[in-house]
């Protein structure tokens, strides 16, 4: 598992944030991951799926909706194709906390150690727009090390 919503809701979370806000991070990750074709095509295929993948690739949902309806929340190595997995493993992986250089990504990005929390980011297009531009770079910098 890469990440959870439970991860961050079971301890030292803000009282005053709903439990969706514990899901933003995963959810912006999820969404650019699916638009760049990283995603299991089960999403895109299933009955019960197919029409918010349709809708979070045009914008009309988010990623985190996403991750809370047909996902519990989580993100696992089978939501991913092989590509997705590959990426999404090496994005993550940190032998202490488990995020790794995505988690410290999405932190200076958003400027989480001046917000009340790291769970205080807002979920709108203009934050996910700065974090795909990031997890683009980091994308094509992985695939750079590839060749």
């Amino acid at each position: 598992m890469y990440d959870n919503i439970r991860f961050h809701t079971d301890e030292n979370y803000p009282a005053n944030l709903p439990p969706e806000a514990a899901v933003t991070h995963i959810g912006m990750y999820w969404a650019w991951a699916a638009a760049q074709g990283l995603a299991n095509p089960v999403w895109q295929s299933a009955p019960e799926s197919r029409e918010d993948f349709a809708a979070m690739l045009e914008g009309r949902i988010n990623g985190s909706e996403f991750l809370l309806t047909h996902m519990d929340g989580a993100l696992i190595p089978e939501d991913f194709n092989e590509l997705g997995q590959r990426f999404t493993s090496f994005y993550y992986d940190d032998e202490e906390e488990g995020y790794g250089k995505f988690m410290e990504d999405y932190v200076v990005t958003m400027n989480t150690p001046e917000l009340d929390s790291f769970y205080h980011v807002a979920d709108n297009a203009e934050n996910r727009a700065v974090l795909e531009a990031v997890f683009q770079t980091a994308f094509e910098q992985w695939q750079q090390s590839l060749r």
